[in-house]
């Protein structure tokens, strides 16, 4: 998959809920100006494989990031980045 490194994520050395460690990672591409307002995150399925990690686990990292105002879902479109508050 092209795009920022994501195979770094490593929640082994971390506690905490998978998904929210999840997030938090995903946020980090967001943080560093490494994913653009506008951009469109990849597929959950594709966010799935290339984690390792069950698609439920993709789609509450989406909601936490969607909570915090990171990202916004169009349905049948995807999820994009949002513009920073």
């Amino acid at each position: 998959m092209n795009g920022p490194e994501r195979k770094k994520y490593n929640p082994d050395n971390k506690t905490g809920y998978e998904y929210v460690l999840l997030a938090d990672h995903l946020a980090g591409f967001i943080e560093r100006g490494e994913w653009r307002p506008g951009s469109r995150l990849p597929g959950e399925r594709a966010l799935s494989e290339e984690y390792g990690v069950a698609l439920d686990t993709i789609r509450k990292a989406t909601q936490i990031l969607r909570e915090r105002g990171l990202v916004t879902t169009l349905k049948s479109k995807g999820t994009f980045v949002s513009e920073p508050k």
